[in-house]
């Protein structure tokens, strides 16, 4: 009897010695997910009530990139669903047909291997909206990643900014 309780004394000193990793750093995870093409002053954190990290990018460098973004991390799949929902039900949200697509709305974002990673879907600006940044958007999800991105790229009402739609696919969204 009396070695079990200098062995459970013993147990219990070695786990109050041994602590618990540190928490995650939820803007730091989000920072390591953002899409290339982004220098080191590209992005801010800002403050959202849902997402675990948000932050807000200026121009992307490679061809196609966005002028501007925004890039959410969730803690779960139900809260990053509901923020891509609400993307899509807002007011300014007008869905076109994405690039090589068949119909508006959301659509299955396929991987270069043909499985799915998540949820995309395009808008462009309604009628007396266009702006010099925002009038072409794109949404997606990358499900396993707990990830939202909201892409805007200026396009001043003329064709659908396809090199937007392909910058998204080329992160390996």
């Amino acid at each position: 009897m009396i070695r079990l309780a200098c062995i459970a004394v013993t147990v219990a000193a070695a786990l109050v010695g041994v602590s618990a990793p540190a928490a995650a750093d939820p803007q730091s995870d989000l920072t390591v997910m953002l899409p290339a093409g982004y220098g080191s002053e590209s992005c801010a954190p800002v403050a959202d009530p849902v997402a675990l990290a948000a932050v807000t990018c200026s121009e992307n460098s490679l061809p196609g990139g966005p002028t501007s973004a925004t890039y959410w991390l969730f803690a779960d799949h139900t809260s990053m669903s509901d923020a891509f929902t609400a993307i899509l039900s807002s007011p300014e949200w007008t869905p076109v047909t994405c690039p090589g697509e068949s119909s508006p709305g959301q659509i299955p974002l396929q991987r270069a291997n043909g499985t799915t990673s998540g949820s995309v879907a395009c808008r462009r600006a309604g009628p007396g909206f266009y702006t010099s940044d925002r009038d072409g958007a794109v949404v997606w999800t990358r499900d396993a990643d707990l990830f939202v991105g909201l892409a805007y790229v200026g396009y001043r009402g003329q064709g659908y900014p396809v090199g937007l739609f392909d910058w998204i696919k080329a992160q390996g969204a």
